[in-house]
């Protein structure tokens, strides 16, 4: 056993920082799954400015172009409570004349801002296109995220676990050693200056079917499961 706890000092540490590890010969490993999985929601900001002389054809400008999309992200199956029109917001602009030397009156600049989420990112390249139809001018980055994914991660988790247990028994095999009790167990990896023995793979990635012109790509889930068990 002397040995063998030599070989596997690499697992272990005399510092005040190890005091998550036991003192007895152990094996530390880490389990991890990953899974690419294709974006379930499209968080979507849009914007219309306008700009006039007369505010108060700006502001009904810009209040008409904003319910009209209002209204097409709801026929897009995007729930009221998922859509934030922001306040209006006015901005007086001058313009510099170099003839007189003096900042003069150029109009007022009208905006508002319009967030929601659309579930079916299948119809985001048509949403697109009927906000562009409908006079919103301004269109921010889009943030593609998976929300509905507990189950996902739960199946993860599980791998990860059970890569974890692999990793144990393949580590204590290598080493003619037998994989004891388990003494704690993370998903999180622990306070340690030592590098755990990691094993995991990539799952089966889910296929997406998102316009090809506005492909998105896919968002890799993992999960990590770290482990610490005596040696028999």
């Amino acid at each position: 056993m002397r040995l063998v706890t030599a070989i596997m000092s690499v697992f272990l540490s005399t510092s005040a920082m190890a005091a998550s590890l036991p003192t007895a010969p152990h094996l530390y490993v880490k389990g991890y799954a990953e899974k690419a999985v294709a974006p379930d929601t499209a968080i979507v900001n849009v914007a219309i400015n306008e700009r006039n002389k007369n505010l108060q054809f700006a502001k009904s400008k810009v209040d008409d172009v904003m319910t009209r999309a209002i209204e097409i992200a709801k026929r897009y199956g995007v729930e009221s409570k998922q859509i934030y029109a922001e306040q209006l917001n006015v901005y007086k602009q001058t313009r510099y004349n170099r003839t007189t030397n003096v900042e003069e009156f150029d109009g007022f600049k009208v905006s508002r801002n319009l967030t929601l989420k659309l579930k079916d990112v299948n119809k985001y390249p048509e949403l697109l296109q009927a906000f562009v139809d409908s006079g919103i001018n301004q269109f921010n980055n889009t943030q593609f995220v998976v929300e509905d994914k507990a189950e996902i991660m739960k199946e993860l988790k599980a791998s990860a676990i059970k890569q974890a247990k692999l990793g144990a028994k393949e580590l204590a095999d290598g080493f003619g050693v037998q994989v004891g009790s388990l003494y704690s167990v993370s998903f999180s990896p622990m306070s340690v200056p030592v590098q755990p023995y990691a094993r995991g793979k990539m799952m089966a990635a889910e296929t997406m079917s998102v316009n090809d012109a506005y492909n998105v790509g896919d968002t890799k889930l993992k999960a990590e499961v770290y482990a610490v068990y005596y040696i028999d």
